[in-house]
């Protein structure tokens, strides 16, 4: 099952298509505009999921994707005890409360790790949870913060974690394109 465009079925896609319009929706409805960014970048996942081949092998991808779930648990630590859901105010000028941040990403890290459980079964709809995983938990989260710490020439709320979180998304990016 190496080929999952031979495998992926309608269903498949309309399946995928309805997670992400629901998460669309429950992004900007509970979190505002500020999870535009994310919001895109899982619109960008399903477009790679559905339309490109990418490799079905646990053995490959667990691994690296295990250990982005641990670091991706560090990083989003780093975030609260540093302030980073209030200190995006003064990037996106939206203030999330402490509450809201916790769940939001309390929710996310528990889809991330149903999605673990579903690669390790072969599941064609976790991979497009990995592929979110990958490009805006790993690579976006990574160069975000580090951009945003070079612009302000100062530490930036997650940016000790977010070089780990970069080689980890450019990895798992890798083994699911098989290179």
């Amino acid at each position: 099952m190496s080929d999952p465009q031979r495998y992926l079925t309608w269903r498949d896609r309309l399946l995928g298509a309805v997670c992400v319009v629901v998460a669309l929706y429950l992004h900007l409805r509970l979190m505002g505009q500020a999870t535009n960014l994310l919001s895109l970048g899982l619109v960008i996942a399903y477009g790679l999921w559905a339309c490109i081949r990418w490799k079905n092998e646990p053995a490959a991808i667990l691994p690296v994707y295990l250990l982005g779930l641990s670091i991706q648990c560090l990083h989003f630590c780093e975030e609260y005890v540093t302030g980073f859901q209030q200190g995006f105010r003064a990037l996106f000028g939206y203030r999330w409360s402490d509450r809201q941040f916790v769940v939001f990403n309390l929710v996310w890290l528990s889809i991330f790790v149903l999605a673990a459980l579903g690669v390790s079964i072969k599941t064609r709809l976790a991979y497009l949870i990995v592929f979110f995983f990958a490009l805006i938990g790993g690579i976006g989260n990574g160069i975000g913060h580090l951009v945003i710490c070079i612009i302000q020439q100062r530490y930036f709320s997650g940016s000790l974690t977010a070089p780990f979180c970069l080689i980890v998304g450019v990895t798992l990016m890798a083994r699911l394109l098989g290179r």
